[in-house]
């Protein structure tokens, strides 16, 4: 069997359809077989920065969340009574999220120590960390906060201007991080964009380490790589 329909019948022909569709080399599959390629390197490429982006943010929520509710906020009541019940409008339960991983840190806490609240923030995903930048959490967080978290953003932003970015640049990210945890297709994307959003975020946060972020990825020397 040739090399690349070996492959293509080992990643299945609908799977790689996708990207026949979208090569222009000829013959077309072995421009498909390269820029399946590239796709998942580039997906691999973005973990780095996205990771770097996702453990920023949610220290930013947890230091609001500690300043509103305590440093042990995850099994603080008036916190969960804050939380949409019984799910927000995408079906998230909030409150079964943070209880979920507060009873995970209480189980794995060692003998006569109490749960950490760090642990408990290890076991919360993504789409928790967006939730807590909508609207809702206004008056609770962010008013008289978000600016001093995240002190190199624009001076000419409102606290809910900052807020409402930040809550739009992160679904957009859960979006592009759950395609290429599901191995999907992210070469339609506007990948050169997304990068910049993860760039910023961390930069509204940290220049140092956003500095740090830009000099140690892969992604924008994948990009300009790109297979036709």
């Amino acid at each position: 069997m040739p090399h690349h329909l070996a492959i293509e019948t080992a990643l299945s022909t609908p799977r790689m359809g996708t990207y026949v569709a979208a090569t222009t080399q000829v013959p077309s599959l072995p421009g498909a077989v390269a820029l399946y390629t590239w796709n998942a390197q580039v997906s691999a490429a973005f973990m780095h920065p996205l990771h770097l982006c996702e453990v920023v943010i949610r220290n930013a929520v947890s230091e609001a969340l500690s300043a509103s509710y305590g440093p042990r906020w995850p099994w603080d009541n008036g916190f969960l009574l804050s939380l949409p019940h019984p799910a927000n409008s995408k079906g998230l339960r909030l409150r079964d999220t943070v209880t979920a991983a507060a009873a995970k840190a209480e189980f794995a806490r060692l003998p006569g120590s109490l749960a950490s609240t760090d642990k408990a923030i290890a076991e919360m995903s993504f789409a928790f960390w967006e939730a807590m930048f909508t609207q809702r959490h206004d008056a609770g967080l962010w008013a008289a906060r978000i600016l001093t978290l995240f002190p190199n953003a624009p001076s000419r932003f409102t606290f809910y201007q900052l807020r409402s970015r930040i809550y739009g640049h992160l679904r957009t990210l859960r979006k592009l991080r759950n395609r290429i945890a599901h191995h999907e297709p992210i070469f339609a994307r506007p990948l050169g964009k997304e990068f910049l959003i993860i760039d910023e975020l961390i930069r509204f946060r940290c220049i140092r380490t956003a500095d740090w972020m830009m000099r140690t990825q892969e992604v924008q020397r994948l990009l300009r790589m790109r297979p036709a």
